[in-house]
């Protein structure tokens, strides 16, 4: 956990020098660049992004006042809403992807041997899969 914390930290500190998206704000971008059209509600959105509900809406009032995406309602109910990403958000996603994984390769991967990714990979995904099917 205080590897992921320090890791996170410092990809925030590399984007705020750079004036690039937290690690927060672009992981939201790219979960609903992934999910379906229409939007993701922001349940589902806070469990897939990793962040508390609290977490989530600073992100969304940020990422909302910047344009890079807009609430909707929600046409199968009509107290939620649904988070979608604006053509905006989207070229931003794109604009600062390579640096984003840059930084992950600077602030992770190069402190790692290829042995050592492919254990942590391999140990990972175990643990992923054993949690969704909890």
């Amino acid at each position: 956990m205080r590897a992921g914390l320090s890791m996170t930290r410092a990809m925030d500190r590399d984007a705020e020098a750079s004036g690039r998206l937290l690690f927060s704000e672009h992981h939201i971008l790219a979960t609903l660049n992934e999910g379906p059209p229409e939007g993701i509600r922001p349940t589902e959105l806070a469990e897939q992004a990793g962040l508390t509900k609290s977490g989530l809406t600073r992100a969304i009032d940020r990422l909302e006042t910047q344009r890079f995406i807009e609430r909707r309602a929600c046409p199968s109910d009509a107290r939620g809403q649904l988070i979608v990403m604006t053509a905006q958000g989207r070229r931003i996603l794109r604009r600062s992807a390579p640096e984003h994984f840059r930084s992950i390769a600077r602030n992770f991967a190069d402190h790692l041997s290829d042995r050592e990714v492919d254990v942590i990979t391999t140990a990972l995904e175990r643990v992923a899969e054993a949690a969704v099917r909890r």
